[in-house]
């Protein structure tokens, strides 16, 4: 389907929520607050920035060795790098898939620390938004018309693409393909979701 698209090369900033489920742990059970984490995560942000940058391209044991479960634009095969321009897109989707995951606890408030990752995204990619009308699956919850989508750029060497948001309409996604696409990270600010009556509340530090 994508050969009828055009290619074009693209640099552009985007944002990016990078889950510390790792750090969120240790935090409970030190019992620190969102400052005394936000002190770890500077103290430590080289090392955390490459983790959080190489972690969507590295196989998981815990995924049978896949790259991950299944997501829009990946079956698990292939490694995807989500990220979206702008901050308030790249919120949006995390909440959503941070609420989808704590909503079997409607009296929950675990709370999920992020990091926020600015970076630039620079490589050959199609824009799919102007393919919403005929396309309308980029937004829906069933993802095998997006795997499709997915598989064929990672088969053609691909390095991302401009799709529509599912969350924030109106928004921008760049699934990167590659890690090389994406470079020069830096940490913007540390976010923690809290679900708390059917959505997701969020606090940056």
């Amino acid at each position: 389907m994508l050969e009828t698209l055009p290619r074009v090369r693209l640099t552009q900033d985007v944002h990016r929520f990078a889950n510390l489920s790792h750090l969120g742990v240790f935090a409970t059970k030190k019992g620190l607050t969102l400052d005394q984490i936000t002190e770890v995560i500077m103290f430590d942000q080289d090392d955390l920035t490459k983790e959080l940058m190489e972690a969507p391209f590295q196989p998981k044991a815990f995924f049978n060795y896949k790259f991950g479960p299944i997501s829009r634009f990946s079956d698990g095969e292939w490694p995807v790098f989500y990220a979206a321009i702008g901050r308030t897109t790249a919120e949006r989707e995390s909440a959503y898939h941070y609420g989808r995951k704590a909503a079997g606890a409607a009296d929950a408030r675990r709370a999920v620390h992020y990091s926020v990752i600015r970076c630039t995204f620079s490589g050959d990619i199609v824009d799919l938004r102007p393919k919403l009308r005929d396309w309308p699956e980029l937004v829906v919850d069933d993802y095998r018309f997006c795997n499709v989508l997915g598989g064929e750029a990672h088969r053609d060497g691909l390095d991302g693409f401009l799709s529509p948001s599912a969350r924030d309409p109106g928004g921008t996604n760049i699934p990167a393909f590659k890690a090389e696409a994406v470079r020069g990270p830096v940490i913007e600010a540390t976010a923690t979701l809290t679900f708390n009556a059917g959505g997701a509340e969020v606090q940056y530090v």
